[in-house]
């Protein structure tokens, strides 16, 4: 395929998505001025930031008050995973132009990167359908953010209606599909209780980064097993 009809399906493939990110970006619009901050702050954030999960867990320390190098520090580790993402999927993005990858590192996500490495398995990645996939994605997040922000005044608390299940069904919806063999469900049985245990035992977001790294651990060891 060219790469203008990579990055369509890329796109197309992805909008199912979005469409969950649009709800739960609209969320934290929507908290994000019930705490103070103005639209300009939340759209800059978006651009800057461009990250759910961290931007989720920075509103409530904001709303709390908290010192800023405690915000910034705890959204990095809640980040770090996305090094994780990086190193999957670079040796993959070996043929991409050096002068591309800093765009391409900016764009990673949680849905594109799963949506990506599961169309891809085994082979090189083609750019510009994980630059379609990041269009759509990032695409729902600005317009659900910008959205709740404009509307959130007006709006009571999205909580109440359980709209917040939207972030975890979104990420359910992606990783279900790709539990299709041993190995899959293998690393799943290790992340899920991690996560689980890390959030009993652990302050903060750091289950997340037990939970990946506990998982990548297995995966690697499967797989120098396998070659």
């Amino acid at each position: 395929m060219t790469p203008g009809r990579e990055f369509v399906a890329g796109f197309r493939e992805a909008l199912p998505v979005a469409v969950g990110v649009v709800v739960y970006g609209a969320v934290w619009g929507a908290l994000a001025v019930q705490v103070g901050l103005p639209l300009g702050a939340v759209v800059l954030m978006c651009l800057v930031v461009s990250a759910g999960a961290s931007q989720f867990v920075a509103v409530p320390m904001i709303a709390a008050g908290s010192a800023s190098w405690t915000i910034a520090a705890t959204t990095f580790l809640v980040n770090l995973r996305h090094a994780l993402m990086a190193a999957s999927l670079a040796p993959r993005l070996r043929h991409v132009p050096m002068r591309w990858l800093a765009f391409l590192a900016h764009g990673i996500n949680d849905e594109s990167f799963a949506l990506t490495t599961a169309r891809y398995v085994g082979r090189p990645i083609s750019a510009a359908y994980f630059v379609g996939s990041v269009a759509a994605v990032y695409g729902g997040w600005y317009l659900g953010a910008v959205t709740g922000a404009i509307s959130g005044t007006r709006l009571p608390n999205p909580y109440r209606f359980g709209l917040d299940f939207t972030f975890p069904a979104v990420f359910l919806a992606l990783v279900v599909p790709q539990l299709r063999d041993r190995w899959g469900w293998s690393i799943a049985g290790v992340a899920a209780p991690l996560a689980l245990l890390g959030a009993w035992l652990l302050p903060g977001k750091w289950y997340i980064i037990l939970a990946a790294l506990g998982a990548s651990a297995l995966g690697a060891a499967m797989r120098r097993d396998r070659g």
